[in-house]
Parts: structure tokens; C-alpha cells; sequence
């Protein structure tokens, strides 16, 4: 199997339960989907649900057309770095890590160190 494909199914298993009970699970999936650290906002929740039902699309099709679809891993690496690092950093470094939601932190760097293993840069920014 073309280990390109990994990341897609890993993000069809996590996104199938998070992205459409953050988008479709009202007050409740947004608050399981974030762990409780985050205030219901109804904005919120489903801007989230939105993007992370949108990656679920995007890797549905990525399994069929991997390189195609690289560039949704791409986003993926870019927007969660930022997260971590405009987020999750600054509050462990005051001491703060209590207000951190670990489970999605932790999937997030986990995806964060692990994508640009398999993302086909070179395919990816050739040029036609």
C-alpha cells in the first residue's frame, strides 16, 4: 500500500466521529468534540465542523487520488502547527496546561511530526 495513503485513512477515522458530531452534534458534540476547554459557541462548533468535515471529504478523495490531494495534508500540517504553537505553546509555558485539550493536541502533533514524512513535496510544487 502507498504509505500516502495513511494519513487519509487516519484522517477518515478520527474525522468520522469529531468532524460530523462537532458539525451535526449540536451543543454536545461540541463540547465532547473539544473536550470541555473550550465555551459552547455555536459559531465555533460548526466553523470547526465545517473544516474538519471538509478534510473528511478531501481524504475520502485522496484515497483514490493521492497526490492530487496532497496539498489538503499540506493544510493540514500548516494549520495545526500554527494551533500549537499560538495556542498550546504559550500555555504550558505559563503553567497552564490544564486549559489544553490533550486529545487534540496530541492528534495534532502527531500529524504534525508524521505528515511531511509522506507528503510528495517534489510532486506536489513541480511545476506543468
Amino acid at each position: 500500500m502507498n504509505p500516502l495513503r495513511f494519513p487519509y485513512l487516519f484522517n477518515i477515522l478520527v474525522l468520522i466521529p469529531v468532524g460530523l458530531l462537532t458539525l451535526l452534534g449540536g451543543e454536545r458534540g461540541g463540547q465532547l468534540a473539544c473536550q470541555s476547554k473550550f465555551p459552547e459557541s455555536e459559531g465555533f462548533r460548526t466553523i470547526l465542523g465545517s473544516l474538519w468535515t471538509a478534510i473528511l471529504l478531501g481524504s475520502i478523495l485522496g484515497c483514490f487520488y493521492p497526490i492530487p490531494m496532497s496539498a489538503l495534508l499540506l493544510i493540514q500540517v500548516t494549520y495545526k502547527s500554527l494551533w500549537l504553537l499560538v495556542f498550546v505553546l504559550p500555555r504550558m509555558l505559563k503553567g497552564r496546561s490544564s486549559e489544553v485539550p490533550w486529545g487534540i493536541a496530541s492528534t495534532f502533533f502527531l500529524i504534525v511530526v508524521s505528515y511531511p514524512l509522506v507528503i510528495p513535496w517534489g510532486q506536489l510544487f513541480a511545476t506543468p
